[in-house]
């Protein structure tokens, strides 16, 4: 079985390109195959960026060309670039009748009403001839269906990146979970507005307020960092109690994973968030909220909360039922680690994306 995986640039930090640089070792592992054949695309240096699809298009064309494959195996975002360009590798490969599987990482709602009102032809031409899809969220799939997908939907998930949690106890997190006296938060996400990150900083300020002895870290960069420093000022957040981690990766992540006691992302929407499931991973309680592929596996009060709403006020008492109850808060920290472990380590996302290849060379 020969696979091509188009996908970003694997220099790139998260997204797509921090998925398989986890799960890439396990693909193909274990059956009569070679690892698959990676096709990189979304930009070449040098080169003007309207060029990119052009480009593109043209260099899959010359793989394909070149190299006998049995799947091809996509990785849009919904979102109108990413669409665009990756429909038409579709539209290609059933011009050589290669079998394609579609992996949606990304899902803009925004965007799903132009497909609706204003793509939908496009959709039906490249995506609708696709042999298989794989989504994170129910709701995505019900979409697929709604726009004319008859082909097999697969539910996947993100990754966790198993190298992060070497030497990793948690035993060890349990103890820290109890008894340490100041309650540690952590914010770990891309820092936008939509993820939450003022309601967070609202929530810790009322938990401040009522004399709770708690901290919160801010790991991340995005476009709204300056907005952040300044909205911690006019709310007059106590300055010894937040800390601004910025962009975090390897030893510094791991740390801040560990160090943890709740992980906090009272995100407006979602696919599926990896830092959730890092935090998870790590021990960790989780205040979220029910949205894209965290409601389809998150069990409320065994995994943490989930918040109905954005308000602060909600997600500070969410918050305050964790600190009044540590034993609780340990009960759900294990149950956490122990569920990440047997559902999002890279080595068993990549065991089912390898199935989902032979289901479709079975069915081809």
């Amino acid at each position: 079985m020969n696979v091509l995986i188009t996908l970003p640039a694997l220099i790139n930090q998260g997204g797509v390109a921090g998925f398989y640089q986890s799960v890439l070792p396990y693909l193909n592992a274990g059956v009569d195959c070679s690892r698959p054949v990676l096709l990189e695309i979304g930009g070449t240096k040098g080169i003007n960026k309207t060029l990119y699809p052009l480009l593109d298009q043209l260099r899959f064309l010359s793989c394909i060309s070149k190299n006998k494959f049995d799947i091809i195996h996509i990785n849009p975002s919904l979102k109108i670039k990413s669409f665009l360009r990756d429909g038409m590798i579709i539209y290609l490969a059933g011009l050589k009748r290669l079998p394609v599987l579609v992996f949606f990482h990304g899902w803009d709602v925004e965007f799903e009403r132009q497909v609706e009102t204003k793509l939908k032809w496009f959709f039906k031409k490249t995506y609708l001839k696709a042999n298989g899809f794989i989504v994170l969220a129910s709701d995505f799939k019900k979409k697929l269906r709604d726009w004319g997908v008859t082909a097999p939907i697969y539910m996947g998930t993100t990754a966790v990146d198993e190298s992060i949690l070497a030497k990793f106890s948690m035993p060890v997190k349990t103890k820290i979970l109890q008894n340490s006296k100041q309650i540690k938060i952590l914010f770990f996400s891309r820092i936008e507005k939509e993820k939450g990150i003022f309601e967070t900083i609202d929530a810790f300020n009322i938990l401040l307020k009522r004399g709770s002895d708690v901290s919160l870290s801010i790991a991340g960069d995005g476009s709204a960092m300056e907005s952040v420093r300044s909205y911690i000022t006019k709310k007059n957040v106590i300055a010894d109690r937040i800390n601004l981690l910025g962009y975090v990766t390897g030893r510094e992540k791991r740390t801040a994973l560990m160090s943890h006691h709740i992980y906090c992302l009272p995100t407006y929407g979602e696919g599926m968030p990896t830092t959730v499931l890092e935090a998870m991973a790590f021990g960790m309680p989780v205040i979220t909220r029910p949205v894209g592929g965290i409601k389809d596996f998150f069990v409320n009060g065994e995994m943490g909360f989930l918040a109905d709403e954005k308000s602060p006020e909600i997600i500070a008492d969410l918050i305050d039922r964790l600190i009044g109850d540590r034993q609780k808060m340990a009960k759900m920290a294990s149950y956490n680690h122990f569920f990440a472990k047997k559902h999002f380590m890279a080595s068993v996302v990549g065991k089912k994306i390898n199935d989902i290849y032979m289901r479709m060379i079975e069915r081809a």
